[in-house]
């Protein structure tokens, strides 16, 4: 399996008492698909996974869970280096 490759984060604010929280907003690359505007959502115990955006009011998304732990722990270690990605071992195409 392709090890996902986090090309962009913004970290986000959001208030974690009532609830999980947004944490991040992220693009990663699997191999040959690029997926934009994910989120990285954190519960109070501090578990995290990574969300699909919605289309019309459906997830565009989902994971196995092999290749969603390893996306949340791409994006949560890109968001701990605050964001600035060294990655440049990926193709860039229009």
């Amino acid at each position: 399996m392709t090890e996902p490759i986090i090309l962009s984060v913004t970290p986000l604010q959001g208030d974690i008492s009532t609830g999980p929280r947004m944490v991040a907003r992220f693009s990663v690359q699997i191999g040959e698909i690029r997926l934009h505007n994910l989120l990285l959502r954190e519960w109070p115990d501090g578990n995290r996974r990574v969300i699909a955006g919605n289309i019309a009011g459906t997830h565009c998304a989902s994971f196995q869970p092999e290749i969603a732990a390893k996306i949340t722990a791409a994006a949560s270690a890109a968001l701990i280096s605050g964001g600035l990605l060294a990655r440049t071992d990926f193709r860039r195409t229009a």
